[in-house]
């Protein structure tokens, strides 16, 4: 049997301090990129060895998106190590967000304005609940656009009734196949 546990008593930190405020509602949502944040030299416990630290590069991503109300939110992602490797957390992230895989020394810092699906889900722990990013995927083609207008047409003027044909009288009696 398989049973999930937290991580060896790791706290899950934020690296922007949003206020409290209304819980962004679950679901998903086009989303937008409002910051990026870097901290270097973050320290925290090692993952293989929790009785152990270790200084860390950390990024976040933070999104903000309106609910069908139209109320506003703002949600972050979890801290991610800052590591191109394609097993990384962030490496992850930004192919999930992009669709395709990063560019290696390509600035995800662009990202800021960068238009997405975020899927927000709540977890309890204790007596309080979380909303947190569940998913971050691109946004498909042709996605919040009303669908384009067809161009108001003319109605056809009558045309009058061509004039029939007469067929040519052949010389001989062989048919012509075109």
């Amino acid at each position: 049997m398989a049973i999930l546990t937290d991580n060896a008593g790791k706290s899950q930190f934020h690296l922007f301090d949003l206020p409290d405020g209304p819980l962004p509602p679950e679901g998903t949502f086009a989303a937008t990129v409002i910051d990026i944040v870097d901290k270097f030299g973050v320290e925290r416990r090692k993952f293989e060895k929790p009785d152990e630290m270790e200084k860390v590069d950390l990024t976040a991503f933070l999104f903000g998106f309106r609910d069908e109300d139209g109320n506003a939110h703002k949600i972050d992602s979890r801290p991610m190590r800052i590591s191109g490797n394609e097993k990384s957390a962030l490496f992850a992230f930004l192919k999930s967000m992009l669709g395709k895989s990063p560019k290696m020394g390509w600035d995800y810092v662009e990202l800021k304005g960068h238009k997405c699906l975020v899927t927000v889900e709540h977890n309890t722990k204790g007596d309080r609940t979380y909303a947190t990013i569940a998913a971050v995927s691109p946004i498909p083609a042709g996605f919040g656009q009303a669908p384009a207008a067809a161009a108001p047409q003319a109605k056809p003027k009558p045309q009058p009734a061509p004039a029939p044909v007469v067929a040519p009288v052949a010389d001989d009696d062989e048919e012509i196949p075109f």
